[in-house]
């Protein structure tokens, strides 16, 4: 059987202890880039509006370089903690400026956190107005910060017609674990995840999703805020292999930006 294709997916955001620390993303970004370039992987980087706002020739250069360019929030900022007219206003504004910098349409929408759960679902009809085509921002399992296990994990369609691909999980029992991405990707190992995506098959829409600071195994350690010391202990885990972790969930299998796999989403009924 054929290996079902991952794509390769990064948040593009500023994290930073401080606004006087080093600025590390846009030179972490570059050499995300240069990692697809040589294995002619295309992905989709959804991006903070702030984040294009201060380095605009990074977006242009995600575009240029073959990558769909999507929207993580004008700011790195839960759903839960904006207003429907606030967030309307943040979209808006963040769509057209990516627009402008990729000189593409933006279709998708990424929500801080996957902060998109029983209480902010007001964003859906939000997203379908300011013109998104889907959204890849719900866990569909319990989690720490937030996660809606109500919800499939298989892709869907909200009432309204926006489509959403939800982060891969596998399942034990009442409990996800979303092993694509972030910390779960660097300390899962290998063959544990070879096991998870057979055993989730094809009714996932599978994708990898991480952030710059995953690829900076020499930053200092600072205790990032709502994750305590404990969590930003695995913050740090294992950053030395993400690249290598990558390479490996994308060999034989790269699938492309997560737009050009809507026509994997069943229609509406």
């Amino acid at each position: 059987m054929t290996p079902a294709p991952v794509t390769f997916t990064l948040d593009l955001e500023d994290h930073r202890p401080s606004p006087d620390a080093e600025e590390r993303y846009p030179a972490l970004t570059r050499q995300v880039l240069d990692f697809l370039d040589a294995r002619d992987a295309r992905g989709t980087f959804f991006v903070v509006g702030e984040t294009a706002e201060a380095h605009p020739e990074l977006v242009g250069e995600i575009a240029a370089r073959g990558h769909e360019v999507g929207l993580h929030g004008w700011r790195h900022q839960p759903l839960t903690e904006l207003t429907a007219e606030s967030f309307r206003a943040d979209v808006s504004r963040g769509k057209a400026l990516l627009e402008e910098l990729g000189g593409a349409p933006v279709q998708g929408f990424r929500a801080p956190t996957f902060s998109l759960v029983p209480d902010s679902r007001w964003a859906v009809d939000v997203l379908v107005d300011a013109g998104f085509t889907y959204s890849s921002s719900v866990l569909p399992a319990r989690s720490p910060l937030f996660g809606d296990p109500s919800l499939p994990a298989a892709p869907f369609r909200w009432p309204n017609g926006l489509v959403e691909l939800p982060c891969p999980v596998v399942r034990a029992g009442s409990v996800g674990l979303p092993y694509l991405g972030g910390v779960y990707l660097r300390a899962i190992p290998g063959a544990a995840s070879s096991v998870a995506r057979r055993s989730v098959g094809r009714e996932q829409l599978l994708w990898i999703y991480c952030h710059p600071y995953d690829f900076y195994p020499d930053e200092e350690f600072w205790v990032v805020p709502d994750a305590g010391r404990l969590g930003s202990r695995l913050l740090w885990y294992n950053r030395r292999r993400t690249f290598a972790k990558i390479e490996a969930m994308l060999r034989g299998r790269t699938g492309p930006p997560l737009a050009e796999r809507l026509t994997e989403v069943p229609a509406a009924a």
